[in-house]
């Protein structure tokens, strides 16, 4: 009786970035039959910004992922099945911290239990501030500049000086940090290091390549931030309010601060004192324009505009309608400081 032939199975140690050379020891093969060739680390991104940034530092090695995409908004986010197997496959995760997003907190804590998950609110060189609290910043702190260095945030944090809600929907404001770090181009370079020197270490045989495309990057970031410099310096006397307080790292380094905010919340709705307090805002200021932002209702804008000569423009802090890549971050930078130009720049 004829046996019939099973192949033998070779057990090898194989990751998931060695697959084809795997295959080739399965398979019995010589070093010369099967070309090596390990594929790029998995990089899961939460916000299109960093996914901008990542892209360009991963730069002809590999695509990161984004979770939230399109108009989507990072408050109250909830992840799909197939972004929960993102993050399980992943080798490096990059979010700026529960301060942005708090609903991902527990879904990256469980599912990305393998990978290299770097909190960017914590990384090195990063500039905070405060956020600032009512309709009326003028007769607030502008918050503070420090660099929490590799020691990330301590105990000595700033009370708040943003009143808002606490709940996993929105954003921590009792912390007082603004979340909103990578409208500062400065630390959108911090970032840019940040995740070269992660992958450099996940991925040592493309590490020069990743140090190269951050080092690219700052040259970029570095010469678009003198553009924007000079596009905005004449309109820093110019009175403005912003939808809610996602612009003060921008307003802050460039200099053109907002002078108070519609909502304290994105996701509530303001009340009536709330608006009576903007209007009041617009007319004693004699505010040129109100911001508005796509991924929200306009109608509080519209509402706090009533009996006002002030203009409408809008602000968006994540580039909804940019396409995803390496150009989104500097085109998200130069739209910012556009729609201010725009708006502000010829007062009627």
């Amino acid at each position: 009786m004829i046996q019939p032939f099973f192949p033998r199975v070779y057990r090898v140690p194989c990751g998931k970035r060695l697959i084809v050379p795997c295959l080739a020891a399965m398979l019995g093969a010589g070093p010369l039959s099967v070309t090596a060739a390990a594929s790029p680390p998995s990089v899961v991104t939460t916000i299109k910004p960093l996914h901008a940034i990542a892209s360009t530092v991963m730069e002809g090695v590999g695509t990161p992922l984004v979770l939230i995409d399109g108009a989507a908004s990072p408050h109250g986010f909830s992840l799909k099945p197939s972004q929960a197997r993102q993050l399980q496959d992943a080798d490096a995760v990059f979010w700026i911290g529960p301060e942005l997003t708090p609903s991902l907190a527990k879904p990256i804590s469980s599912m990305a239990g393998h990978a290299a998950v770097v909190e960017l609110m914590n990384a090195k060189g990063i500039e905070h501030l405060s956020f600032r609290s009512g309709a009326d910043f003028d007769t607030n702190d502008t918050g503070h500049d420090h660099d929490d260095g590799e020691e990330g945030h301590e105990d000595d944090h700033h009370e708040s000086t943003h009143v808002g809600h606490n709940s996993d929907e929105g954003h921590a404001h009792e912390t007082g940090e603004d979340p909103h770090i990578w409208l500062n181009p400065d630390n959108g370079i911090a970032i840019a290091d940040t995740m070269a020197a992660t992958l450099a270490k996940i991925d040592p045989v493309n590490a020069e390549t990743y140090r190269e495309n951050a080092a690219r990057f700052t040259k970029q970031i570095k010469a678009l931030e003198v553009e924007i410099q000079s596009e905005l310096r004449p309109l820093a006397d110019r009175k403005f309010l912003v939808f809610h307080d996602a612009y003060h790292h921008f307003e802050h380094h460039f200099g053109v601060e907002a002078s108070g905010s519609i909502t304290l919340s994105p996701e509530s709705i303001s009340s009536a004192d709330k608006l009576a307090e903007a209007q009041e805002k617009i007319r004693e200021l004699n505010v040129v324009c109100v911001f508005q932002e796509p991924q929200f209702d306009s109608k509080l804008v519209d509402v706090a505009l009533e009996d006002s000569s002030a203009r409408k423009g809008t602000l968006d802090p994540l580039g909804t309608d940019l396409t995803n890549g390496p150009d989104l971050y500097p085109d998200l930078l130069k739209n910012i400081a556009g729609s201010l130009a725009d708006c502000l720049g010829n007062p009627s």
